[in-house]
């Protein structure tokens, strides 16, 4: 089955479905909100049906990689500790160049879907 990317692009108006940034039909890379590594999982379900396919900016769709959504929001909520061994980031914090929230990560399309 062809996925017809332009009806992808479509779902969120040009952005990213994950970060929200926006992209062109031509940056936006088709990612798998299940991912097709698990297919095995689900051999009855067709994970090209256009509900698990989301416009991706190539950042995200290759952060996300083979991740399933909750594993890839846990994962980055760990990018803050990490940071912090920075001795860069460190210091722009000292300096009051950045801020360190605690807040949920939540996705573009969760926003907009109301989630």
């Amino acid at each position: 089955m062809k996925i017809d990317r332009a009806k992808v692009y479509d779902k969120y108006g040009g952005h990213c479905a994950y970060c929200g940034v926006i992209i062109t039909i031509k940056q936006m890379q088709v990612d798998h909100l299940w991912p097709l590594c698990l297919s095995y999982r689900l051999p009855e379900v067709n994970l090209n049906r256009s509900e698990n396919l989301m416009p991706s900016c190539r950042k995200c769709n290759n952060h996300k990689h083979r991740m399933q959504l909750e594993m890839w929001r846990s994962e980055l909520a760990l990018q803050v500790t990490r940071l912090r061994k920075n001795t860069q980031f460190d210091r722009a914090l000292r300096f009051g160049q950045v801020k360190i929230t605690e807040c949920r990560i939540v996705f573009y399309f969760e926003s907009v879907i109301g989630v």
